[in-house]
């Protein structure tokens, strides 16, 4: 059986409106779970399930870029139960942007089908509804996001990417990925958990330092950038260039952390995303 593009991060019966993360480079749904509980009951946090991490590590991780966003949009597109928010963490910010740019696409009267040669991915089980629930109108007509969140990372267009970082040799690459704070420092400090955290962070950084922009119209969901007040790797311009992003003013929201919020302010950054997509559960 095919493993689910997104999983839930502990359950939520009383969910109202239900947020799918996608975490930093080589991260998996466990690296969520600080943030996840200390969310409202209303609140129901999906992680991406990507391959080559956790539950799918024995699986090769993907390397696409445009075949990965593909998948994980078609299945957000059949599954995604409304009203729900995108947020993605880090690097993963990235990934939630192309999503939602894509989503946005797939919604549009006419829009375009899948690239060449790659179907649409049907539902995967248990990725879009809740165990014994039957498909709602939602799976036929699905709505775009509510709101994409993005937390600290860049505008895509003006982002700085490692593009040697994935070519690098073992000892070098995790010489300049800790040094560059490219990684949790509880992970940079397991030195013995790195030959099995290597190749997805090698295939995440890959997929990143082959991104190259391309300007596209501005997207009709609300953006919101969570940044840490101490993080000096993004830059004031870098956040504000997210404005580019989307027909919706942002919203900016600084958290006393510095570049890694879910670590170090699991809850002030549940609590930020919670008051940012609070008018869509307090009505759903």
């Amino acid at each position: 059986m095919t493993a689910p593009w997104f999983v839930p991060v502990g359950e939520r019966p009383e969910g109202r409106v239900r947020l799918y993360a996608f975490p930093n480079a080589g991260g998996g749904p466990a690296s969520l779970t600080g943030p996840a509980a200390a969310f409202p009951p209303e609140v129901e946090v999906w992680s991406v399930n990507l391959p080559g991490r956790q539950a799918r590590l024995a699986e090769p991780p993907r390397d696409d870029l445009d075949g990965l966003v593909e998948d994980l949009a078609r299945d957000l597109l059949a599954t995604a139960r409304p009203p729900y928010a995108l947020f993605g963490y880090c690097s993963g910010a990235l990934l939630a942007y192309l999503v939602c740019r894509r989503l946005t696409e797939l919604s549009a009267p006419g829009g375009p089908s899948p690239a060449p040669g790659r179907p649409a991915s049907g539902p995967s089980p248990g990725a879009g509804s809740r165990a014994g629930s039957a498909p709602g109108p939602a799976a036929e007509h699905p709505p775009l996001p509510e709101r994409l969140l993005v937390g600290s990372f860049a505008a895509p267009d003006v982002a700085l990417l490692l593009r040697r970082l994935p070519s690098l040799p073992s000892w070098l690459f995790w010489e300049q990925l800790i040094e560059l704070g490219g990684v949790p420092a509880e992970v940079a400090e397991r030195e013995a958990l790195r030959p099995i955290l290597e190749p997805a962070l090698r295939a995440d950084f890959g997929m990143l330092a082959g991104y190259r922009h391309v300007p596209a119209p501005p997207l009709p969901v609300p953006i919101t950038v969570l940044y840490g007040g101490r993080d000096r790797s993004v830059s004031r311009g870098g956040l504000l260039g997210w404005r580019r992003q989307s027909v919706h003013r942002p919203s900016l929201r600084e958290l006393d952390a510095s570049h890694w919020l879910a670590e170090e302010a699991p809850d002030r950054l549940a609590a930020a995303i919670t008051e940012e997509i609070g008018c869509v559960w307090a009505t759903a």
